[in-house]
């Protein structure tokens, strides 16, 4: 189970958020609606939980460029690590052909956000019954099995990447 602080992540986050069943749903400038949840994973990385970071855009429209949906997102993940001391991993959605955009753009986001030292961001991508799959771990360094976590992640990508 996560837990979390909604008055913290309102504290930050520009758009309004509405906490429902385990999920963050906010609504843009432009009523573009968003879902952002937290699956917990079967994988165990040096012996911590993993969830995966959801990010579902509803209407499921390719939206303007907004910085407050950038922020928003950020202030929901810092309290997911504010809160818990878990593993979230990040795999881009391959449906459209946009995994490699989506890669760059998430990424970008977190280390223009991430406070210098505080968080390692571990990489990895590997073709998957003929798709691209682009999938990021982050942890927070104060995780006192982040050196397990990095080489469990690490062997796990070795093997999807080795796989014909």
């Amino acid at each position: 189970m996560i837990d979390f602080t909604l008055s913290r992540i309102l504290q930050r986050a520009p758009y309004d958020i509405t906490l429902s069943e385990s999920r963050f749903i906010f609504e843009t400038d432009t009523n573009i609606h968003y879902v952002v949840s937290f699956d917990k994973e079967d994988m165990i990385l040096g012996g911590c939980e993993t969830y995966q970071l959801i990010l579902q855009n509803v209407e499921h429209v390719r939206p303007p460029h907004d910085p407050k949906v950038q922020k928003t997102v950020l202030a929901i993940i810092d309290e997911f690590f504010r809160s818990n001391m878990k593993v979230l991993l990040y795999i881009c959605d391959t449906s459209d052909g946009k995994e490699n955009s989506r890669n760059r753009l998430f990424l970008r986001w977190f280390e223009k956000y991430a406070e210098p030292g505080r968080f390692t961001i571990c990489n990895a991508h590997a073709n998957v019954e003929g798709e691209v799959v682009y999938a990021a771990i982050i942890v927070e360094n104060r995780n006192p099995k982040l050196k397990e976590i990095m080489e469990d992640f690490e062997e796990a990508a070795a093997v999807l990447t080795d796989k014909p």
